[in-house]
């Protein structure tokens, strides 16, 4: 009888667990919508404000459906912050791969992922600071406004440590069945790769590598935007086998 009460009670734990995880999971997708949605849509950022635009053109547009535009970075912060329990999750996951060593690189994963939601934030607030009196000095909110966009597209380094230590690990995995498919690892070196064009947007002022351009900011967007979904199924599919795995665990021993 006690054997049968502690199997139920692990079967529990191992139930909310795997309800934590699965959340954890689906904040990716939150974190795209409210970021894209709110900050971009809702916000007024995209189509993006123009890097070569006059002081004046710029302080007038930021003065266009102000209180919109505060609540839609109020959505973009929400999002920002879903990204935390998301990279949480993604090295819950990679633990499972690296179980016969020290962790270090699902450390660094989660390590390099806290840096990725400081940057998001940070330019959420100067969005807001921009947008909180539009009436002052045109050049001081062309300012801002350039060191927001600045510091939204161009720190790529932090999310490259992420998928760099992701690849690693999904690579290094020789178990039977790995945490995440060999193809998710190559998945994410070519993220990496489409990434880094968004450096260029401290040469350009308009064109295709400014950051209103394609190559400057649309397809870092869309791979950066992309690969959330991708890795919150995946993560789903290894939160699921892991789940399955420790529930099957549970029901073979005896009970006593």
């Amino acid at each position: 009888m006690e054997g049968e009460t502690g199997r139920a009670a692990h079967l529990r734990d191992v139930d909310i667990s795997r309800r934590i995880q699965v959340t954890c999971a689906w904040c990716g997708v939150g974190f795209v919508v409210l970021l894209f949605g709110g900050w971009g849509l809702i916000g007024g950022f995209i189509p993006m404000l123009p890097p070569d635009g006059s002081p004046e053109r710029i302080a007038e547009l930021y003065s266009e459906h102000a209180d919109l535009r505060r609540f839609g970075l109020i959505l973009g912060m929400i999002g920002v912050f879903l990204t935390v329990p998301f990279f949480f999750a993604i090295s819950m996951q990679m633990r499972r791969a690296e179980e016969r060593r020290v962790p270090m690189l699902a450390m660094l994963q989660f390590a390099s992922g806290l840096l990725v939601t400081v940057v998001l934030m940070i330019p959420m607030l100067l969005f807001l600071g921009a947008s909180y009196r539009p009436e002052r000095t045109p050049e001081l909110t062309q300012l801002v406004n350039e060191l927001s966009y600045l510091m939204l597209i161009l720190p790529w380094p932090p999310i490259i440590g992420q998928l760099l230590a992701l690849s690693i690990a999904t690579l290094a995995d020789r178990s039977p069945r790995p945490v995440f498919p060999r193809w998710s690892a190559y998945f994410n070196l070519w993220v990496a790769v489409l990434l880094t064009p968004a450096s260029m947007i401290v040469f350009f002022q308009s064109g295709p590598f400014a950051w209103a351009g394609l190559l400057g900011f649309w397809i870092p967007a869309a791979v950066f935007g992309a690969w959330y979904p991708v890795m919150t199924w995946l993560l789903l599919r290894a939160i699921g086998e892991e789940s399955r795995a420790a529930a099957a665990a549970a029901t073979e021993v005896p009970a006593r």
